[in-house]
């Protein structure tokens, strides 16, 4: 590293943003993750902010009259364009933090599954923020470089990335994108249908109790042989609060149609690949990044119902911020990765034809 970019990191890192429906992530090249704070915001009556990141997610469920608990993020999009502006320039101001204000670069990732829309609302509230420049890579191959795959080789490789809020997989070969697809299936999916489970019991649990049902009990084919877990929500027959033990099965069952519908999306692609990138999968196999990738059992579940060899990457929630800071710090992927066009969407579409006709010839 010359000393003008060594001056230039400790000044201003280039940061990499994982902007997630879960939880928005920093990542500097030369300092490692700087920011991880859940993407909540919460609001008092007058609409004005009064917190963000942890200290929001702990008024989720429970905050007292006048305030309103918003998550800015829905199925990895912009739902609440003042809270995710808000959200990420306090993400970036944290990352500065010590620092003399130089504006920094960013690299930030989008999901597959977003609109046009939705994509010029993630641009416009990132540069909101202040960077000095910015781009937009698709979340799926900024998860792939941040879980180490190198994906300039010419062996096909595949990356699944399960978030909070959307499922992203990705093929890549020789710095280009050979397929991508994106579902609107992740950990949320996961907290609502545990809470649909209970409720079907006719007992009523919040977000953030699904959320360590998931966590705590959660599993991927067979039950791990844990005890029940605790816990506390309304009794719709009794029309008061009570505790109750719940099993992991019961937690595991109400996984089952996520998982499965995340193993079909996985499965569409490997059956639109060309028999030869196909076949370099039985090699490469799949890395599991996300959050979801923690879910015990997960990935020998997916290697079974894929016929793919699947593991998880390391540290698989910091995979997408990594990646995207990785991009930055090397500038022939940069130059290769850049979007030709301002709109996202039309570059995931060009990509995906342009590799499909390259491919069928």
């Amino acid at each position: 590293m010359s000393l003008f970019s060594t001056l230039r990191s400790t000044l201003s890192p280039d940061i990499g943003i994982d902007l997630g429906t879960a939880n928005t992530v920093a990542y500097a090249h030369a300092h490692g993750m700087i920011v991880s704070e859940p993407s909540v915001v919460a609001y008092d009556e007058e609409a004005q902010i009064v917190a963000l990141g942890h200290a929001a997610k702990v008024l989720d469920g429970r905050a007292p009259a006048g305030i309103r608990v918003v998550h800015p993020l829905r199925g990895g999009t912009i739902s609440d364009f003042r809270g995710a502006q808000a959200l990420i320039k306090a993400t970036v101001e944290r990352a500065l933090a010590g620092r003399c204000w130089v504006a920094p670069r960013v690299v930030a990732s989008v999901p597959g599954c977003a609109t046009d829309i939705e994509c010029k609302a993630v641009e416009a509230a990132v540069r909101a923020a202040g960077p000095r420049s910015t781009v937009f890579v698709p979340q799926g191959v900024a998860a792939a470089i941040g879980a180490g795959l190198d994906i300039t080789e010419p062996r096909a490789q595949m990356v699944v990335d399960i978030g909070g809020g959307t499922t992203e997989i990705a093929v890549l070969a020789l710095t280009g994108v050979v397929a991508l697809e994106s579902i609107k299936v992740g950990g949320d999916t996961f907290d609502a249908a545990i809470m649909n489970r209970l409720r079907a019991q006719r007992f009523l649990i919040g977000p953030l109790t699904a959320e360590r049902l998931k966590i705590e009990r959660g599993y991927a084919g067979r039950p791990l042989g844990r005890g029940p877990l605790r816990v506390s929500g309304t009794d719709v027959a009794a029309a008061a609060p009570r505790s109750r033990d719940v099993p992991e099965e019961l937690v595991g069952e109400a996984m089952v149609e996520g998982i499965r519908h995340i193993a079909q999306a996985i499965v569409s692609v490997l059956e639109e690949l060309p028999p030869d990138l196909s076949a370099d999968l039985l090699d490469s196999g799949i890395s599991l990044t996300g959050g979801g990738a923690l879910i015990p059992g997960l990935a020998s579940e997916l290697g079974q119902l894929t016929n793919v060899p699947t593991m998880v990457a390391p540290e698989p929630m910091l995979c997408v911020a990594k990646g995207a800071g990785e991009i930055l710090a090397t500038p022939s992927l940069l130059e290769r990765l850049r979007p030709t066009t301002d709109r996202v969407t039309r570059w995931y579409q060009s990509l995906r034809i342009g590799m499909r006709e390259s491919y069928s010839r």
